[in-house]
């Protein structure tokens, strides 16, 4: 048994490579991504009147006068690698949170030989439950909500052990999903962030629309999205609470959520919340910043109302990110509203060697 369910973890592995690489193309999304970094830090190294070199391999070196920093995507110059790793460590990061008196949803660390364990939390909870890999989860992936039985369980776990070997289980918790960004321990910026969203013609199937709306982001002249949407097992089991499949045809106009997890939208889904955050989340993610010891950190939330306290409306703080995604506040449907984090960062960086 221990055999087939690891076979079934390494045929899945390579399912997941054929899917990126010949049906979602992502390697084409990869290049948008570069594209889309260099011409932000080009740009910004601009506005602030430093000079840009490409060092090759994504590598851009930013520097004015004496004080020069280096960028790779969304990755920049702060934190030490301890911090880094332990951050990225969610079991790690659930029970210094709990310790600390954050609000957090409950969670239960298990492995693709132990779903017993997760499915005994499933029936504690007796409510839907998040399954994830416990490292390695960056962009949504391996995530997938709405677990409630056995079967479910056991494909949602066999698609994030090809992630990561450890896994987690959490109960789902109702709300939007939020991205702060605190830089030097202070707020900068909150998105947030939903679904993505595929609209009907009335004569197109869902299955055709997601390969539409793939080619779409790609041909797009302007950047809209970093990441293709996928037909996995999250997809299906939404379309499903919803009663409908992917050969469902919406009606002209009629929007459909495609998943829970957000990772995969468009700009035209995140929005610029800045100034709804309530002052108590803010106050959380501050303290979240220095208990890490982290300069750059993203803090998820999920809560149906940022402009209350976490604990009057059932909100949570989901996880945290180091080297967040800095497109995500850039990739907005209200950019006049947006913070240039980017040029934050760089000043920051570079005050801190004078």
């Amino acid at each position: 048994m221990k055999l087939l369910t690891d076979l079934q973890v390494y045929t899945t592995r390579v399912r997941r490579f054929l899917e990126d690489h010949k049906v979602v193309n992502r390697p084409a999304f990869e290049k948008d991504r570069f594209r889309f970094y260099e011409d932000l830090w080009r740009k910004t190294a601009a506005d602030m009147g430093c000079q840009i070199e490409d060092f090759g391999n994504g590598y851009f070196k930013i520097y004015n006068q004496d004080n020069w920093t280096f960028v790779l995507e969304a990755k920049v110059m702060l934190d030490d690698h301890l911090s880094l790793r332990m951050a990225g460590n969610k079991p790690l990061v659930h029970r210094m949170l709990t310790e600390g008196n954050f609000p957090i949803q409950d969670y239960c660390e298990y492995g693709i030989h132990s779903l017993n364990k997760a499915m005994d939390f499933i029936k504690a909870k007796g409510k839907p439950c998040v399954v994830k890999p416990a490292a390695g989860s960056g962009a949504g992936n391996g995530i997938t909500t709405k677990i409630t039985n056995y079967k479910q369980l056991k494909k949602a776990s066999v698609w994030a052990a090809t992630f990561s070997p450890r896994l987690l289980i959490e109960e789902e918790i109702p709300g939007d999903s939020y991205r702060l960004m605190y830089l030097g321990g202070k707020f900068l910026d909150a998105v947030r962030r939903n679904p993505p969203v595929v609209t009907g013609d009335g004569k197109t199937t869902i299955k055709k629309l997601m390969q539409i709306e793939n080619k779409r982001r790609l041909d797009s002249d302007k950047i809209i999205a970093l990441s293709p949407m996928l037909i996995d097992f999250e997809c299906r089991l939404c379309l499903k609470k919803m009663g409908i499949t992917l050969n469902y045809i919406p009606q002209h106009r009629e929007e459909i959520p495609l998943k829970t997890v957000c990772n995969q939208n468009t700009s035209a889904e995140n929005e610029s919340v800045t100034r709804e955050v309530h002052s108590s989340i803010i106050k959380y993610g501050e303290e979240i910043s220095k208990m890490f010891r982290l300069d750059l950190v993203g803090v998820d939330l999920i809560t149906p109302d940022v402009s209350q306290p976490l604990e009057k409306v059932g909100g949570v703080i989901n996880e945290i990110n180091t080297n967040p995604g800095i497109h995500h506040h850039y990739l907005i449907n209200n950019p006049d509203k947006g913070v240039p984090v980017a040029q934050r960062i760089l000043e920051y960086i570079l005050a801190k060697q004078q």
